[in-house]
């Protein structure tokens, strides 16, 4: 009978998973917005096929959106609770997959924060795709693993048609998935070659190999093609004076942070914290001449080579230069080098080292990474933990309104209550869902929010060809400037 100290390991893990919910949930997070608001407002009227992708997009599948509706339908769930359910239970699974990769629960415990607790700067893991888009790499580790120790006909067949379904919807989710899953699928087959000292020449594998190619390829073009937005740009390439420009950003942007001059002072501690740990851990690895034997390890050679192809794929990518090489892009290189790190330091125990130091240090990088978010919520931005949802929630007390406001404040505050509350960005911003434009207009009333947009309320304002007129005086409302219009025409 297993010690009951055989469990510790799971109750800290289920301990990070929970404080990971209440903290970065779209229900908790203090620093919801807009863009996390997309996803709950498809959740909440799930329209098939027209909302395959994000409003707006041609990318970006909505996986969490169509995962909620059972919780929507069957459970009644509100749509933020939906999704922030859906979300979790699609990370969790993709924790624990990744995690079957380590042999000790030191590794599980560190990646359990690493995963849940993210470092401020990609906090985004817990709600994004790309924190999605990973889990589902973990499913098909998982599968491949299974499929190199199987010798069962019915279930080899079962694993490659799994493998096939999970990488569509991998791909569905994030384009940037074909990356990872082309560096995935070409690592096996090299390590496999190394074991076997040749190619597989299973047939089953390769009849289903290139049925996949063939019908990944027709799945994505097709939905692509029946969204009523076609943007490619994303897809265009930098030449080589934008790529310098890329690398200047990011040098300066790293550089700001390691020298304090972010005034983030955990955010910097953090980031001259993990630098010098790598520096150490490589120059050990390479005084101890272990550089081959890790490499040897076919997860090592696949996070690494994940890491560098990934960072590359971001320094030509025209859209991340013009995007400012926003650091949301970056949770996929710091999903990567974390497993990467995790998975060396369990190899090299291997070898009987003393490595007290490296997992000290490696314990304390993940902690301080962990409470710098909290802390530059707490006192930087937006100064408080209170969910943004308990914020907006004060527009219900206005009955069933329409709202026009800034793009940032526009999504967001209908997403605690769609029913009541319909919301658009103003005529000057990027309209993700123009149906809502008329559902603003067809609401008696209309209450405009002037935060980020304007410096005063108007007497009068002229939007998508309707003119409104101020009726009322300005209040102030879910932390934000309002005032009430009519629609005259």
């Amino acid at each position: 009978m297993k010690n009951v100290k055989d469990y510790n390991h799971l109750i800290l893990i289920f301990s990070i998973i929970v404080s990971s919910y209440f903290l970065y949930s779209s229900r908790y997070y203090a620093l919801l917005n807009s863009d996390d608001a997309l996803n709950i407002l498809m959740a909440h009227n799930y329209k098939w096929p027209q909302d395959i992708y994000c409003w707006g997009q041609n990318r970006g599948g909505t996986l969490i959106a169509v995962l909620a509706q059972p919780f929507i339908k069957l459970f009644s769930f509100k749509a933020i609770n939906a999704v922030s359910v859906a979300n979790y239970l699609v990370l969790i699974l993709g924790y624990f997959c990744f995690s079957s990769l380590f042999k000790n629960n030191f590794s599980k415990v560190v990646f359990a924060v690493i995963w849940f607790l993210p470092f401020q700067r990609f906090v985004d893991i817990t709600r994004f795709p790309i924190g999605v888009e990973y889990s589902l790499i973990a499913v098909l580790i998982i599968l491949l693993n299974s499929l190199s120790k199987t010798d069962s006909v019915l279930k080899k067949n079962l694993l490659l048609i799994s493998v096939l379904l999970i990488s569509l919807i991998a791909i569905w989710v994030s384009d940037l998935a074909i990356v990872s899953i082309c560096n995935l699928f070409f690592v096996s087959l090299l390590f496999n070659y190394f074991k076997n000292k040749k190619f597989s020449n299973d047939k089953t594998i390769l009849i289903y190999f290139l049925v996949g190619i063939v019908f990944v390829f027709l799945s994505i073009n097709y939905v692509k093609s029946i969204v009523n937005v076609q943007n490619d740009n994303y897809l265009l390439l930098n030449n080589f004076n934008e790529i310098i420009r890329a690398l200047v950003v990011l040098v300066n942007a790293n550089f700001d942070v390691l020298v304090f001059k972010t005034k983030e002072i955990l955010v910097s501690i953090y980031a001259l914290l993990t630098v010098l740990f790598l520096l150490f851990l490589t120059a050990f690895i390479i005084k101890k001449k272990l550089v081959k034997n890790l490499f040897l390890n076919q997860w090592i050679a696949f996070f690494l080579l994940d890491f560098i192809i990934i960072f590359i794929v971001f320094l030509v990518a025209s859209w991340v230069l013009a995007n400012g090489m926003g650091r949301w892009y970056f949770v996929a290189t710091y999903i990567s080098l974390s497993l990467l790190v995790l998975l060396i330091i369990e190899q090299l125990n291997k070898y009987n080292l003393k490595l007290k130091f490296f997992k000290f240090a490696l314990l304390i990088i993940v902690l301080v990474g962990a409470i710098s978010p909290v802390y530059s919520m707490k006192y930087k931005n937006p100064k408080r933990l209170i969910p943004m949802t308990d914020i907006i929630v004060e527009f219900n007390k206005l009955g069933k309104i329409g709202v026009i406001g800034e793009y940032w404040n526009s999504y967001i505050i209908s997403c605690a209550n769609p029913d009541s509350i319909v919301a658009t960005p103003h005529d000057m911003c990027e309209i993700k869902n123009k149906a809502f434009v008329g559902e603003v207009f067809s609401r008696k009333n209309i209450y405009v929010v002037r935060d980020m947009w304007m410096d005063y309320f108007p007497d009068t304002l002229l939007q998508f060809g309707n003119i409104l007129i101020q009726d009322g005086k300005p209040f102030e409302l879910g932390d934000c400037k309002v005032c009430k219009y009519k629609k005259i025409k």
